[in-house]
This record gives C-alpha cells, structure tokens and sequence, in this order.
C-alpha cells in the first residue's frame, strides 16, 4: 500500500474515532449503545496499531 493510501486510512480512521468518542459520551442512558460504542472504539483502537498510529509496547513473559 503507497503512502498516500495509507494517509487517506489514517485520516478515516481518525474521523471514526471522534465519532466513536462522541457516540459514547452521548450514550451514556443507553447501556446497549454505550457498550457498542466501547466495541467501536476497542475495533478502531486495532484500525490505528494496524497503521502504525499507536504504539504496542513488546509483551514481556513466556509468550513473547
């Protein structure tokens, strides 16, 4: 995937985030949604290690 790809992502992502966030917060009555919104924002949180936006320290024990 070329660079420009890959900023068009980011960038989509980043908007699904802030509509995550926002969803969430304005869910608050509404447990069910609440706890779709925290899915939504657990999906986009591995959209963003898949890009390279997010650091995922090196698991330490004897799995790694």
């Amino acid at each position: 995937m070329d660079t420009a790809a890959i900023d068009k992502c980011s960038q989509r992502v980043a908007r699904l985030r802030q509509e995550a966030e926002a969803l969430s917060a304005e869910a608050v009555d509404f447990p069910g949604l609440a706890k779709n919104a925290e899915r939504l924002l657990a999906c986009v949180a591995m959209m963003e290690i898949n890009l390279g936006q997010r650091f995922v320290p090196p698991a330490d024990g004897p799995e790694a």
